[in-house]
């Protein structure tokens, strides 16, 4: 099964690398992430 990941993001830049790097561990890898940032500032 393939199935896709969206998240969204606001004003938290430093989070993604964590975010993708738990990703990655997951054993099913039959997955996009697509990572939506709305490009506002802080």
């Amino acid at each position: 099964m393939f199935f896709s990941i969206i998240i969204p993001l606001y004003n938290r830049p430093d989070e993604v690398d964590e975010l993708l790097a738990s990703l990655c561990e997951q054993t099913d890898k039959q997955f996009e992430v697509v990572i939506v940032e709305d490009g506002s500032t802080l």
